[in-house]
């Protein structure tokens, strides 16, 4: 995918969701300022956007939203996924879809110190368990992939049920480390899971 691509895809994601008063005048101050940057500069372009301006949208959602865009764009390169950027949460990740799960979550908690790894896995165990609305059994299932790591990863998995899982790690991570610091983890541990040869079928934007 081009330059030209990722930047049209990142300036449509901030003007559906700036207000048309401040959209022209920050969407050319990005492109002035950012948009040369390494993954254009996003963490240090939204801390300066939300101190200058007052943003309706969340900063940590918008970083998730920039960061999807961007690289769902790059997926329509790929036409065995061209058709599904963005799948529906009750669609069923298969194998190749768990091990690019793993290996976002692995790059993910890695990004923690060391002692706080076991807290961003217990707020996953914790929080799974208390969810209502999946198959118990896929509930089972992923707790004890939690439980025994790889070796235990089953075949499939809901994709709302992975979501809702990364989440919970994301959660802790901000309450441990805040959200700037836990948005640059998340950015890097997507560029890195992006890498697999696995991503080239089930991006890791699937699961944020």
């Amino acid at each position: 995918m081009s330059l030209k691509d990722r930047k049209h895809a990142f300036l449509n994601v901030l003007a559906a969701n700036l207000d048309k008063g401040v959209r022209d005048e920050v969407m050319t101050f990005w492109e002035e300022k950012y948009s040369t940057r390494p993954q254009f500069g996003v963490s240090a372009f939204l801390d300066e956007l939300y101190s200058k301006y007052s943003i309706p949208i969340k900063k940590g959602q918008l970083f998730r939203e920039l960061s999807r865009a961007t690289m769902s764009a790059a997926g329509a390169s790929r036409p065995e996924r061209a058709s599904a950027l963005e799948p529906d949460a009750t669609e069923v990740i298969d194998k190749n879809g768990l091990v690019v799960y793993q290996a976002l979550q692995d790059e993910f908690t890695a990004l923690a110190k060391p002692a706080d790894r076991m807290k961003i896995t217990k707020a996953q165990f914790d929080g799974i368990q208390a969810q209502n609305q999946y198959d118990s059994t896929s509930i089972r299932n992923v707790m004890e992939w939690l439980r025994g790591g790889p070796k235990a990863m089953p075949n499939r998995a809901e994709l709302g049920l992975l979501r809702k899982l990364f989440n919970l790690g994301y959660v802790e991570s901000c309450h441990l480390y805040g959200p700037v610091k836990t948005d640059q983890m998340l950015n890097t541990a997507l560029q890195k899971t992006n890498n697999i040869p696995e991503a080239h079928i089930t991006p890791p934007v699937y699961f944020i």
